[in-house]
């Protein structure tokens, strides 16, 4: 082992320290940020049959009331194309890769194709991106809210769905609580192989609990704000991480 001078070491030593002592901060925070938002989300949407949350903003009473899926969000299936329609560079096709946990994120390997092959509508910010078919069935239903996408610039590939929606905010945050999580578990079949499957119609007919629109945006803000806090952290996180990762390179022979 190639060592420097006793007092190199140290130096060397205390900078990693702190570097592992910043990473260990930020990732106890973004921890405890992703438990607040799962705690969150049991206690600010009805449970098992009750028709009020657990605890609500105030100003706000009375029951949340009974919509069909269909009646608060829009739901479209993605684009089929075929393999001669890739391009190096057109209109981007959103992948289940788009979807990083529950974060609209671009891919690496992000697929384009010809202008001339787009036969559906283009995305727009707010739209939800839905996995609706999947090799792997644990990522079937993911979803996420789809952020800083330049106009008319992408698509939705065949095996995702679309939902649009007046109040998008509170449409992601209420496709994270109890009752998405229930009808993904009943309605999404796979495993030994098969591809699972989120049908359109199943998902469109389900019935949903919504509050007064004012509640809804409300509770949007409050998730759309905490979505971000996590957002913050996760890439602190991971710039530390491949800090540490480049000068362990760069300061050891």
């Amino acid at each position: 082992v190639l060592v420097p001078s006793v007092a190199e070491q140290q130096q060397i030593g205390s900078y990693f320290r702190n570097i592992d002592h910043l990473i260990t901060l930020h990732q106890r925070k973004y921890e405890k940020l992703k438990n607040i938002k799962k705690s969150m989300l049991y206690k600010m949407f009805p449970q098992n049959g009750s028709k009020v949350p657990e605890i609500r903003f105030a100003g706000f009473t009375g029951d949340w009331e009974q919509r069909k899926f269909s009646d608060i969000a829009e739901t479209r299936r993605g684009l089929i194309y075929k393999p001669n329609s890739i391009v190096d560079n057109g209109v981007r096709v959103l992948r289940s890769s788009n979807i990083n946990e529950d974060t609209f994120v671009f891919g690496n390997d992000d697929v384009f194709v010809d202008e001339n092959a787009v036969n559906i509508p283009y995305i727009q910010n707010g739209d939800i991106l839905i996995t609706s078919a999947n090799g792997s069935s644990r990522l079937v239903g993911k979803h996420a809210i789809i952020r800083n996408l330049p106009d008319n610039s992408a698509v939705h590939g065949g095996f995702m769905l679309i939902a649009s929606s007046s109040n998008p905010e509170f449409l992601n945050a209420s496709m994270s609580s109890q009752w998405y999580s229930e009808f993904v578990s009943l309605y999404v079949a796979g495993g030994n192989g098969a591809i699972g499957n989120l049908n359109k119609n199943d998902l469109d007919t389900q019935i949903v609990l919504v509050p007064s629109v004012a509640e809804q945006q409300q509770i949007g803000n409050y998730f759309k704000f905490l979505d971000h806090l996590i957002t913050l952290h996760q890439r602190k996180l991971e710039k530390l991480k491949q800090l540490k990762q480049a000068m362990l390179h760069k300061m050891f022979v």
